[in-house]
């Protein structure tokens, strides 16, 4: 089981190393979009990949580092620490998300 957590935990650091660093979709809408949403969008997007950086880190430390039965203190911390985590890294895709239908909403009906 430890084994799976760790695959996990590499390709959750991935994709969050990918989001932080390399990610370009929000910026290829500068074109459309409006200047300070667009900016919004990708700054939204950067601290949704340093929060799975996050997510990966915890969950290798609550894995491999702490056992239940020993330590189950920081085992529970540790684990509650990636839940709320992961509950921010949902608010996020949906302010995303919300972004994303605004901007749908502006290119169909044009503002006056």
């Amino acid at each position: 089981m430890q084994t799976l957590a760790g695959i996990l935990a590499l390709l959750i650091a991935i994709a969050g190393w990918f989001y932080l660093f390399y990610s370009r979709a929000a910026i290829n809408l500068a074109g459309i979009e409006e200047g300070r949403l667009n900016a919004r969008r990708a700054v939204l997007r950067r601290i949704g990949g340093a929060v799975m950086l996050a997510i990966a880190v915890l969950i290798y430390a609550g894995a491999y580092t702490f056992d239940a039965r020993s330590e189950p203190t920081p085992f529970v911390i540790v684990w509650i620490a990636t839940m709320f985590l992961l509950a921010a890294m949902v608010i996020l895709a949906l302010v995303d998300l919300r972004l994303t239908q605004r901007l749908r909403q502006s290119k169909i009906r044009p503002r006056t």
